[in-house]
Formats: structure tokens, sequence, C-alpha cells
């Protein structure tokens, strides 16, 4: 019989490309996040609430850390879980590409300007982010699937972060959570004609004229009309 150990790390290689990384740096890369970076996301920060509180159950977001009962710690079979979807927040071997430490930095400190709990960090040299840095910069490579539009040496992550800060939405707006390479959420068919029409403008624009910014400007919706003056349309 299959043990629950070997068919999560099945799961992992079928999520990031079997040829990405081999089972001994999967087992490393492991450990280390269920004995250092895990720890953080329940550890109490002054003025903030714990990462757990928000993240962890429904409603938590690209972040989706497993229900947590309270007073107790995950499981062996939960914590498994968690690194599945944490390890789609981070870009292997680039910190400062990574959703998953960017997103709390304080802009200040070179993060994002939005985060719903928050700026945990108030800088890079915070030991805990540090300890998440490490982890990033040592995680194996790993292999991309379902990419239709864009390419794996687009700098991806950093295309995500960009997609992320110019309509303000978390990564669930287009994808399914806990499994980015799915097209289950119809949003993500969506934003690749977006992505299209982008680049085909550019084509007869010049290069980098039209972006994702260009229309939403931060907003989730572009706005089309002036909010003083709705009903002054063009013929």
């Amino acid at each position: 019989m299959i043990s629950a150990r070997d068919f999560t790390t099945g799961l992992i290689l079928v999520a990031f490309g079997a040829g990405g990384a081999c089972a001994a740096d999967l087992d490393s890369d492991y450990t280390f996040y269920k004995t250092r970076v895990e720890p953080i996301f329940l550890k109490k920060r002054p003025t903030h609430a714990r990462c757990a509180t928000c993240h962890a159950g429904p409603g938590g977001g690209a972040l989706g850390l497993s229900h947590l009962q309270p007073g107790s710690t995950w499981t062996e079979e939960e914590s498994r879980r968690n690194y599945e979807i944490v390890s789609q927040l981070v870009a292997p071997g680039n910190p400062t590409s990574s959703q998953l430490l960017m997103r709390p930095l304080a802009p200040s400190a070179g993060g994002d300007i939005w985060h719903g709990g928050g700026q945990q960090f108030a800088s890079q040299d915070d030991p805990d982010w540090q300890t998440m840095a490490e982890w990033v910069r040592q995680k194996p490579k790993y292999e991309f699937k379902n990419l239709k539009v864009l390419k794996p040496d687009d700098r991806l992550f950093d295309t995500m972060r960009f997609f992320n800060l110019s309509f303000r939405a978390s990564c669930w707006f287009c994808h399914a959570i806990g499994d980015f390479a799915s097209d289950k959420n119809p949003m993500k068919v969506a934003a690749r004609s977006m992505i299209q029409m982008t680049e085909t403008l550019n084509q007869n624009l010049g290069n980098n004229k039209v972006t994702c910014y260009t229309c939403h400007r931060g907003d989730l919706r572009p706005k089309t009309l002036h909010p003083r003056f709705p009903t002054l349309v063009p013929e």
C-alpha cells in the first residue's frame, strides 16, 4: 500500500512537473518548510494577527492553509497540503519575485502596496522574512504546466505580481485555489484573452506601450466612463 507521504510527494511531482525536482530534493525542501517556515504562519506578531487567523480554512485566498482548530497544530497530512499550496506562491531562487514574501512586506521595503492582513514585515531584515527568503533561495526548480500564452522564461512570477498590482486582485481571482495550473476558473480564460489583446496592441504601437495598468489603474474593473458624467458617451 502506498503511504500518504509517498502519495503527497507524487502529487507535488505532478503539480510542478515530473522532471522538475527529484524526490530527495523535495524531501529536504519539505523538511525546511515544515520546521522553519510553517511555524511563522502560527506566530503572533506585535500589532498583527497570526497569518493562520485569516489564511487557515475557507476564505484563506491563494494562501489557503488547512483549517486549524483553536489551540491545535497541523497534522503531517495537513502540513504537506500546506506545503503544496505555499510552494505555488514562491519563485524558486528569487525571494523578491515571490508573492509569499512580497505581499506582506511593507511598501517602503519593496513590498506590495496592499495586503488585507497589513504589512507583517517592516523590512527585509526581519528574521522571519529572512527565513522564508532562505527557503526560497534553496528551493528546487520546477516546471510549469498548462501555460498557453505566457512562457516560463517570461519572468512568470514577476508577471503575476504585475497583474496583482495592476488591478488589486488576489491570485484566486483568475486561478483555482490550490491548483494554479487548472482552467476551472473562467476568469483565467478571460485573462489569457486580455494578455493576447495587449500583445497585439504592443505589436502595433510599440513594446510596452499598453499593459494591464493602462486600463485598470489599480481597479478590478476598468473605468470606461467618467464617474461625474456617466451619460456622456461617444457616438
